[in-house]
């Protein structure tokens, strides 16, 4: 009798478990897509557990330098990371999701420093011009296709964009890839005496969609993305996702 009654327990408890499974996140502090001192994470952080609670998943997120987040996730220490960039060729050990809006990304330079106003088919300066330049960018991030694999150029890596803007301010780097929005708060944060210093060059180079990446070694990968983009459908349909962007002032 005593076994019944655990066993009935344990029917009705099972599917409360199920609904509330809870995954462990990277991500990295990249205002004001995430940090943990923006309300609610940062607006890619609101997204993100919205469409998971959507689908009654629970999520749990850790920040990292985004090296050390992407080396996690590519461990299967954590079960994903956001925001990502849509690349498949150079992530082919991730999924990836359904995307989200991002904000636009291009170079940053110091306004006294000239640079030819002409444009290759990539967007770019010409490589010739580039060649001679230093060009910061961030470890572990993905950036403009050519300036990841253009051959003959001058890279400088950083922790995060925030140091790449200090090396840029100190002349320790002529260029650096950012996406403008992160650029913007950045500047207004921690160097607002240097914002009439430093021009966003126009137009961006890429106006990427952010996405959540899951390595594929996770046995739960494929169902866990489905369950993901199922949610991100459901925000999207019933106008959460448009009033979490506006909220973060995106």
């Amino acid at each position: 009798m005593r076994l019944v009654a655990f066993l009935c327990l344990l029917a009705i408890a099972t599917p409360h478990a199920q609904a509330q499974q809870k995954l462990y996140l990277s991500t990295l502090d990249w205002p004001p897509y995430t940090s943990q001192t923006l309300q609610d994470g940062g607006y890619a952080s609101a997204v993100v557990r919205a469409a998971f609670a959507a689908v009654d998943i629970d999520i749990e997120v850790r920040y990292y330098p985004w090296a050390r987040a992407l080396s996690l996730a590519q461990q299967g220490k954590v079960d994903g990371l956001f925001p990502e960039y849509f690349a498949p060729e150079q992530r082919p050990d991730f999924l990836f999701s359904d995307p989200f809006p991002g904000g636009p990304a291009g170079l940053l330079k110091l306004r006294e420093r000239h640079l030819s106003t002409q444009r290759e088919e990539s967007g770019l300066p010409p490589l010739s011009e580039l060649r001679g330049l230093k060009i910061g960018l961030v470890r572990g991030y993905l950036n403009h296709p050519g300036l990841d694999s253009a051959p003959g150029l001058h890279r400088e890596f950083a922790r995060d964009d925030q140091q790449n803007l200090s090396k840029l301010l100190a002349g320790r780097v002529d260029l650096i890839f950012m996406d403008y929005l992160v650029a913007e708060f950045l500047i207004g944060r921690y160097f607002p005496e240097h914002r009439d210093e430093i021009d966003l060059l126009s137009p961006p180079l890429l106006q990427p969609t952010l996405h959540l990446a899951l390595p594929r070694k996770r046995a739960d990968a494929e169902s866990t993305l489905k369950a993901f983009n199922r949610g991100l459908q459901i925000i999207r349909d019933n106008g959460e996702l448009q009033r979490l962007r506006q909220h973060h002032g995106l």
